[in-house]
């Protein structure tokens, strides 16, 4: 899989991908004084590719009825758009982290700016095999964390460590994330042990599979498979013709 905003997904199995390196531009490679503008390039990169911090506030607008275990938004929305995902996913999170925010802004809100609370957004498991036992782990966490009220908060969390790797998914880590974001950690990660979840998290990789998707992440709008996740304008030109319709 390589992490593109022009690619929706990546194959499930596939080898983790060698990320591209950047050239550099002409002129930047020199000595002396050239060497710090390549210093405060690197650093602006960084800092620009930083993951917002995790907070609650975002989803404090939403009446009580519109959070519920893994769907956010009105339960009467015209427009349901279901996310196949996978939280050790380089491209899940990047969707998460952009495209996901424009469609809380835009749609998923109450007061959204172009047509609140017509699109209800759902998160389905969906963790790769070659990420292997962590993926799962991590799905059967944010499980639990919807025991304790603490979904999507929780979601958001485990989106920001996607790329550390599988260092980012240990149990230890599962459970400090869980302390984070104002759950109890040791409960959250007492349920992890228990494998409370893990035939739930299995049976929804098995659907994903009998409905045919092979990669994260896979985007479906009312149920039809969208082609390219990433390409927001795309996303919301079908979201208006669907609400049109509706109406």
């Amino acid at each position: 899989m390589t992490q593109s905003p022009k690619k929706t997904s990546r194959p499930v199995g596939a080898a983790t991908p060698v990320v591209k390196r950047k050239s550099i531009p002409p002129g930047v490679w020199i000595v002396g004084g050239g060497a710090v503008v390549v210093v405060l390039l690197v650093v602006v990169l960084v800092f620009a590719n930083r993951p917002a911090p995790v907070s609650a506030e975002v989803y404090e607008g939403f009446p009580p009825e519109w959070v519920t275990r893994r769907s956010l938004g009105n339960p009467d929305a015209p427009v349901v758009i279901q996310g196949w995902e996978d939280f050790r996913c380089p491209a899940c999170a990047q969707w998460n982290q952009t495209i996901k925010p424009q469609l809380m802004e835009n749609y998923l809100s109450p007061d959204g700016a172009v047509a609140g609370g017509s699109v209800r957004f759902e998160y389905h498991y969906f963790p790769l095999t070659s990420h292997g036992e962590t993926a799962f782990l991590a799905a059967q966490a944010a499980e639990c964390a919807a025991d304790q009220g603490g979904f999507w908060v929780y979601h958001d969390r485990l989106f920001n460590a996607t790329n550390e790797g599988p260092a980012g998914f240990t149990l230890d880590r599962l459970r400090s994330y869980g302390n984070e974001v104002g759950l109890d950690g040791d409960a959250l990660s007492q349920c992890v042990i228990s494998q409370k979840y893990a035939n739930e998290v299995q049976a929804s990789v098995g659907q994903a599979i009998s409905m045919g998707l092979n990669s994260t992440p896979s985007i479906l709008v009312n149920g039809q498979l969208f082609d390219n996740g990433f390409d927001y304008q795309g996303l919301t030109a079908e979201i208006r013709r669907l609400i049109e319709a509706a109406d």
